[in-house]
């Protein structure tokens, strides 16, 4: 071969060489800049990175696998090695691991050593909300109500327990394939910010009305619901306890088909600004607003016309006389003659309460209420009240219970039971007073047995004719007392008697607290009077 040819071919393949070397080179280049971070994390050999599925200044995203269980995980590390911002992640991790709900994401590890800092947390299959719309998709209203029913519920539950939470968008709520809800652990470290309920309700009320399908039966009622939610109508200002009730309600009135309402009962308003963003989407009819929001409320909530309970003349208190009664421990006690109410103070007694405080002016209610009452305290209307009551006038109900005029008030705390009392030109009555008066013309207290959520004057009754001593709710009493079972501790209040919800012990039940402002669903008061009421 001539020497000019060998050295072309060595030439050829140098080029070559040179050329299949600069792309490597450019390819070995991306490619670790895009797995940079993989290079400067490793995870204990248990996980295995999968994905990296976003990334800031402080921290680094993985879908990853734990391979010990074979489950994918979402694994969060910590990019910044100072302390200030470890201790800061790994209080938001203590945040997101102290929530347990059923419907909210699990943490499941967390390890903090000199090498690593990170945890895992449960990782949602399916899309999320956000997504769906983008595609186009929609849903319909029943399955929206059952949606919005589940996430109140999951809210409500960060809500009691003060759980601080980054706001929460439809990105962070995932159907799986067969349409089940879970939502992104959202806890934070530190306090919960009043305004965080209104600012997520606000949220999905504005973004919901685009999953809603078209034209079909329940759109109105819905976005009723979401207009409400929206905040654009000031009078209807709806809490999470008040979604849960209303998309309930919602769901069964649509799983149950009622005869259509005719559309000429009510006037037809044009719609305001607030509603028009909505229009391009649904028809003129299902959007509505001013006094048509009215009128769908009543269509919406009230479609089936159950019959309404109205209280029935309660038995007048009853008189327990002066002399020498035996204690709740034991000990004898000397009272003057008193009055004792023959029942739990009912939510319509509540009802006309509340009423009465809404005419008055703010000196006129400091009037009724306790000196030492907590400033920040500046209603005395429970949670949820307006959806508690709209039940109880229609007899329907509410969060499991069957509610009418006539049962026990529930959900207040000491301060409302004073003010209640006071206005009522009553007191709260001393558990000396409410054990004498439980003792009356009774044998034998084991006797008394609690039933049933139900009715103020149900079979729970004492011989002299006072009801609910033993069940309905246990009852906030006037003066704090020392617990025998501590008998060297400080006086603390009392709840007394057993209630549907704790039954056991019976008239003989007694709680300790030195909180007065504990609310809870199966705790109400009765009131005492030292004159013979007109």
């Amino acid at each position: 071969m001539p020497d000019c040819q060998i050295r072309t071919e060595i030439c050829d393949n140098l080029a070559d060489y040179l050329h299949l070397a600069y792309f490597s080179f450019r390819y070995c280049r991306i490619y670790n800049t895009l797995n940079a971070s993989v290079m400067s994390f490793l995870p204990p050999s248990d996980y295995t990175l999968t994905k990296l599925l976003g990334e800031n200044k402080t921290t680094s995203i993985w879908l990853a696998e734990q391979v010990s269980v074979r489950r994918n995980v979402v694994l969060e590390q910590l990019s910044e090695q100072n302390p200030y911002t470890r201790e800061e992640f790994l209080a938001s991790v203590r945040a997101k691991a102290a929530v347990d709900h059923p419907l909210i994401a699990s943490v499941y590890e967390a390890v903090n050593d000199k090498d690593h800092c990170f945890f895992t947390r449960e990782w949602l299959p399916g899309e999320n909300l956000a997504e769906r719309i983008a595609r186009g998709g929609t849903m319909r209203p029943g399955q929206i109500a059952h949606l919005l029913k589940r996430i109140a519920e999951a809210n409500i539950h960060l809500e009691e327990r003060a759980t601080a939470t980054t706001p929460l968008k439809l990105s962070h709520i995932y159907l799986d394939e067969q349409n089940v809800l879970r939502i992104s652990n959202l806890a934070l470290a530190g306090a919960r910010s009043e305004q965080a309920s209104q600012v997520d309700i606000q949220e999905l009320g504005a973004a919901f009305p685009n999953l809603v399908e078209n034209g079909v039966s329940g759109a109105t009622r819905l976005l009723t619901l979401l207009h409400w939610m929206s905040g654009d109508d000031p009078s209807h200002v709806v809490q999470w306890p008040d979604i849960r009730h209303y998309a309930d309600q919602i769901e069964q009135q649509l799983a149950t088909p009622v005869a259509p309402v005719p559309s000429s009962r009510y006037a037809k308003v044009p719609l305001n600004s607030a509603t028009r963003k909505v229009e391009k989407k649904f028809p003129i009819g299902l959007v509505i607003s001013g006094v048509a929001v009215v009128a769908a409320i009543i269509v919406a909530m009230n479609l089936s016309k159950p019959t309404v309970v109205e209280p029935v003349k309660l038995n007048a208190p009853i008189e327990v006389p002066d002399g020498s009664y035996a204690g709740p421990d034991g000990n004898q006690v000397t009272l003057r003659k008193f009055w004792l109410s023959a029942y739990e103070v009912t939510i319509g007694d509540y009802a006309e309460f509340l009423q009465a405080l809404d005419i008055l002016s703010t000196d006129q209610r400091k009037a009724y209420e306790h000196e030492d009452q907590p400033v920040e305290k500046v209603t005395h209307e429970p949670d949820g009240w307006i959806a508690l009551w709209a039940a109880a006038q229609k007899s329907k109900p509410w969060e499991g219970r069957m509610l009418t005029k006539n049962s026990p008030m529930f959900g207040v705390d000491w301060w409302d039971a004073h003010t209640y009392s006071e206005w009522k030109r009553a007191r709260l009555p001393t558990q000396e007073e409410w054990f004498a008066a439980m003792k009356l013309k009774t044998t034998n207290p084991l006797t008394l047995r609690p039933t049933a959520w139900g009715d103020v004057q149900s079979e729970d009754q004492t011989p002299a004719g006072l009801f609910g001593m033993a069940g309905g709710v246990s009852e906030w009493i006037r003066k704090p007392s020392v617990d025998p079972s501590n008998p060297l501790g400080a006086r603390q209040w009392v709840i007394i008697g057993a209630s549907y919800a704790k039954p056991a012990n019976g008239v003989m039940a007694r709680e300790w607290t030195n909180d007065r402002n504990i609310k809870r669903p199966d705790l109400g008061f009765r009131i005492a009077f030292d004159h013979l009421p007109e």
